[in-house]
């Protein structure tokens, strides 16, 4: 036990989007699950999904960079959520909407991104403001959805300290679509489909 030496690891050399504005298309939203959250010294477990966007911009070694957001998975009139799809859909989410959050995918959207550091000091990317599009971009179709369920069942596994070979089972959230949040019991008026935006 003497000679034991141990290094923290800041998890890799990720490579943050870069800062600016830019032409986007989302290639992937993830159901979370339930998540831990703490608002005002008061924890409790609230449904999360995490939308990813592909944007024309590149990494250093050419790959197609992905920024990613994460929300609380419902359409409240004052939830962050309701607020991103009315900025990027320009018109807002009404009152008894319903809004299947797979038909995302695919659209495309323009997208304000900053750098910020987290407590640790490390840079990451933020989506700060998100509008209609300038223009279509499609999907280069190197982002893999089911690898990114994998890595998050794998994450929560670790973090809760249940065996990796049970994170798929355990933790692999359902079809994006089950985290469609639940409507006010309101009747929902017909869907407006703006080709534009692409939902």
């Amino acid at each position: 036990m003497n000679n034991m030496v141990l290094q923290c690891n800041e998890g890799g050399n990720f490579e943050p989007h870069p800062e600016g504005i830019h032409p986007s298309v989302c290639v992937g939203v993830l159901d979370l699950g339930l998540v831990e959250t703490e608002f005002q010294g008061v924890r409790s477990l609230k449904p999360k999904v995490k939308i990813t966007f592909e944007s024309e911009a590149k990494t250093s070694d050419g790959k197609p960079c992905t920024v990613s957001k994460s929300f609380t998975a419902s359409l409240h009139p004052k939830s962050n959520l309701s607020a991103f799809i009315g900025k990027w859909r320009g018109r807002p989410v009404l009152p008894g909407e319903t809004i299947g959050l797979d038909k995302l995918i695919g659209a495309s959207c323009t997208l304000v991104i900053s750098h910020q550091k987290n407590l640790s000091g490390k840079t990451y990317a933020s989506i700060d403001a998100i509008s209609k599009p300038t223009r279509k971009v499609t999907p280069s179709g190197t982002y893999d959805p089911e690898a990114a369920r994998q890595r998050y069942a794998d994450w929560k596994a670790k973090k809760s300290g249940a065996p990796a070979a049970h994170a798929p089972q355990a933790a692999a959230p359902a079809p994006s679509k089950s985290a469609t949040p639940t409507p006010a019991p309101a009747a929902a008026p017909a869907a407006e489909y703006d080709p534009e935006v692409g939902f």
